[in-house]
């Protein structure tokens, strides 16, 4: 206020008491302990600033610490793996859902013959890509996709039957320090706005910042233009209004880089502790008594050897250090361990390794919390933010091209994320086979959940269950002709397939 700091300047001590003041009366006024000025939150900085206020001056140095723990903290290294593993896998694959069954394997097969040369680069394929932006996406925060569209000549060449291109990019040509100051467009952190807020266009740099100086840096770094409908953006939103991401780790960075430090000096306390160290005491001269001897230079040497027997010389004693070993580490270090993991979206088991004391109960609850932070993950990150992007740039260039008709209704597609791996196989089986029975869950929801297509998953089967019929093959496996005992469901029919396959009937 205007008149705090007139009274500042002119009465420096009523201002301070006058401050003191306020403070005790809104202490009064705070019904919510939290929001007391105490003892206890005497330290305790919390400025209501908006997202992107709280960003901007953090971003750089979140990105450059979070890449130095992926690079040397073996925890970080392995959970981001871990991490990429549960949300990409292999790939999120899509299905074409037009409902015109000829038509979305026309669909289906044009995106698998320009999936695998979809990496501008040619270093990946389209899953690949993936991978590489779900990775950046939770090291750096976020991670940025140019779809660049490419010559017809280009894509002849090259092999490809749409003209699309995708390159992964690091969000530090993304400037965050990059903002409007006049006229002009609306510029906040490097991205272009309209009036509501939605992104327009985003303003790049031609050279990663940290290859400046290099010999393949271009001049002066410029910023180049891109509008929005052909940058990929992924990042995940924790406030309304946030225009850029926080790597995974942002809070767990310090409990990581602490972890590291405490490892050392423990390491380094074993090491010391792992010396033995013994002291003479004795009134005859140096080098004169049975454990002190002199090398080939002729300096003096004490030194102890297995098997060795020594009779001391009178007055002469040995004393030795007593090693105390590191106390308490291994506690300290799981608890640690435990607060990162579940900092991170993790299990305590997932992230180390470690399953001592864990059994089938507490593995699948520990995964089910994991799933559904997973599941929120893909549903409303990777899959809206990447996948989805990236089929409609594929389904536009196609259309464009000729290779695909316009369609009033367009091309939906319908995802199946990797599947999630199952703690007990037969239980979990077991599971999913009364949820069929019971109408919960049809066959194609089950099969799309493990992973596959379940219309080419029916199609594989019927063709496999011919082949066996024509070579009278009646597995156990085979409900047609098997029951869940074994037991033959009709002994009519398969006795007519075995004959009809080996011509027992003719006599051959």
């Amino acid at each position: 206020m205007l008149l705090d700091r007139l009274l500042g300047a002119i009465a420096p001590g009523w201002a301070l008491r006058r401050a003191r003041q306020r403070l005790a009366w809104r202490n009064v006024q705070a019904l919510y302990e939290g929001a007391r000025s105490t003892r206890r939150t005497r330290n305790w900085l919390a400025p209501g600033t908006g997202p992107n206020a709280e960003l901007q001056p953090a971003l750089a140095t979140l990105r450059a610490r979070s890449r130095d723990l992926m690079r040397n903290n073996p925890f970080a290294a392995a959970g981001l793996e871990l991490v990429v593993s549960y949300q990409v896998g292999a790939g999120i694959v899509p299905r074409s859902a037009t409902g015109d069954e000829a038509l979305d394997r026309q669909v289906d097969d044009l995106w698998a013959r320009w999936s695998p040369l979809a990496d501008a680069t040619g270093r990946t394929d389209l899953y690949g890509l993936q991978a590489l932006l779900a990775r950046t996406r939770a090291e750096a925060g976020e991670a940025l996709a140019l779809l660049l569209p490419v010559p017809a000549a280009e894509a002849r060449r090259r092999g490809l039957p749409v003209p699309l291109a995708l390159q992964v990019i690091e969000p530090d040509h993304l400037d965050e320090t990059h903002d409007s100051t006049g006229r002009g467009p609306l510029i906040r952190q490097g991205i272009e706005l309209d009036d509501r807020g939605r992104p327009v266009a985003y303003h790049l740099r031609e050279e990663h910042p940290g290859e400046s100086g290099g010999l393949t840096a271009r001049p002066g770094g410029a910023l180049r233009r891109y509008g929005a409908e052909q940058v990929l953006h992924l990042f995940r939103q924790d406030r309304p209004g946030q225009l850029r991401g926080v790597p995974d780790l942002a809070p767990v960075m310090t409990r990581l880089r602490s972890l590291d430090e405490l490892e050392d000096a423990a390491l380094e306390r074993e090491k010391i502790q792992a010396c033995l160290a013994a002291f003479v005491t004795s009134p005859a001269p140096a080098a004169a008594g049975p454990l002190e001897g002199a090398d080939e230079a002729g300096e003096p040497v004490k030194t102890f050897y297995p098997g060795m027997i020594e009779r001391l010389m009178p007055g002469e004693g040995v004393e030795f250090t007593q090693p105390s070993g590191v106390a308490g580490f291994s506690d300290l270090a799981r608890h640690q361990l435990h607060a990162i993991a579940t900092g991170w979206g993790l299990t305590y088991d997932l992230l180390t390794g470690d399953l001592s004391g864990a059994n089938y109960s507490s593995l699948r609850a520990g995964r089910l919390a994991f799933k559904r932070r997973l599941e929120r993950l893909q549903w409303h990150v990777l899959i809206p933010g990447m996948c989805e992007r990236i089929w409609q740039a594929f389904i536009q260039a196609a259309v464009l091209s000729g290779a695909l008709d316009p369609r009033a209704g367009g091309y939906p597609a319908q995802w199946a994320p990797p599947v999630f791996e199952m703690v007990d196989p037969l239980k979990d089986a077991m599971a999913v086979r009364e949820q069929l029975r019971m109408g919960l869950l049809s066959w194609g929801q089950a099969v799309a959940q493990m992973g596959w297509e379940p219309r080419r998953q029916a199609e594989e089967i019927a063709a496999w269950n011919a082949v066996h019929d024509d070579l009278g093959l009646i597995l156990d496996s085979d409900p047609r002709r098997t029951a869940g005992g074994g037991a033959a469901q009709d002994p009519r029919v398969n006795s007519a397939i075995e004959i009809a396959a080996t011509g027992a009937a003719t006599g051959k």
